[in-house]
């Protein structure tokens, strides 16, 4: 859990056995020859499910069709995943808010940390409905699921949790409508997680 206990990413076993950068996510599992493997960040995370999944004959969530079209796809999920997962995730992390207000209080000023995370989630936002709008099919970029739809889901999520007005956002939130219906999606939601709290 993010937040009881202080956070159990930062207690000592899961540094020391799983991210020693104390952050979500981890992925842990056992190798072929039983060896214990650990894959942090999300990216990689998906990548190492990906390659799984197509070679298992799965459909790819990083579109690799051949020619200049499936290439400018495949850029246009990586560009809208990379936009969240580096350009907005990260400012609106509960370390990194925490620690904007810390160094603006200790400087005598007054701030709202959560102010400034709502800012850049919706200005990252707004940069993934430009390129979604005009890439989208049934979902983020044509009519398959692809790795800029499980950024953006999520991503959503977070923006209401800091009361981000969507409204701007059209055809993220068709997107995210249509995801809903998916097994994938439903299973995946932060409010059907065991430690969620209800």
């Amino acid at each position: 859990h993010l937040v009881k206990d202080g956070g159990h990413q930062k207690a000592a076993e899961y540094t020391s056995g799983f991210n020693s950068m104390a952050q979500v996510p981890s992925l842990t599992f056992a190798d072929a020859d039983g060896k214990q493997q650990t894959i942090t960040q999300s990216m990689a995370i998906i990548d190492f499910l990906d390659g799984l999944a197509c070679a298992a004959g799965g459909v790819a969530l990083i579109p690799s069709v051949a020619g200049a079209q499936g290439a400018l796809q495949r850029a246009r999920a990586l560009q809208v995943a990379e936009i969240i997962n580096s350009g907005i995730q990260p400012l609106q992390n509960l370390s990194t808010v925490r620690s904007i207000k810390a160094a603006v209080e200790a400087g005598g000023a007054d701030t709202n940390g959560a102010g400034f995370a709502k800012e850049h989630i919706a200005a990252g936002l707004a940069a993934c409905e430009r390129i979604v709008a005009t890439s989208a099919g049934r979902f983020a970029v044509g009519n398959e699921v692809t790795v800029a739809d499980l950024f953006i889901v999520p991503q959503l999520y977070s923006a209401r949790r800091f009361d981000v007005d969507l409204s701007a956002f059209p055809t993220l939130l068709r997107v995210e409508k249509t995801c809903e219906h998916l097994d994938c999606f439903k299973v995946a939601h932060p409010d059907a997680q065991p430690d969620a709290e209800k």
